[in-house]
């Protein structure tokens, strides 16, 4: 009995458990709201700006209020503060 999963094999009997389902793309999984609050905190921590106690409420606030033009600008924003910043 192999409990490992190949296409060649059914779900009837050659394993315990079925393969799992495909997770739900995350796009589709989150409100615009919370994407845009993802896309501004994944920016920040790829700038090397830490989370302070405080900061998922300010970066939730932002999220909620702009809409995802400003929100793309500001990460784009972001993201050049960051280039600027490094090292040469």
């Amino acid at each position: 009995m192999s409990l490992l999963y190949t296409p060649q094999q059914s779900v009837s009997g050659d394993y315990f458990l079925a393969p799992p389902a495909a997770a739900p793309s995350a796009a589709r999984a989150l409100s615009a709201t919370d994407a845009r609050w993802v896309e501004l905190h994944a920016a920040l921590i790829s700038a090397g700006v830490p989370p302070q106690p405080g900061d998922g409420s300010a970066v939730h606030t932002m999220a909620r209020r702009l809409d995802d033009a400003t929100v793309s600008a500001v990460v784009a924003w972001i993201d050049s503060a960051a280039t600027l910043a490094q090292p040469h």
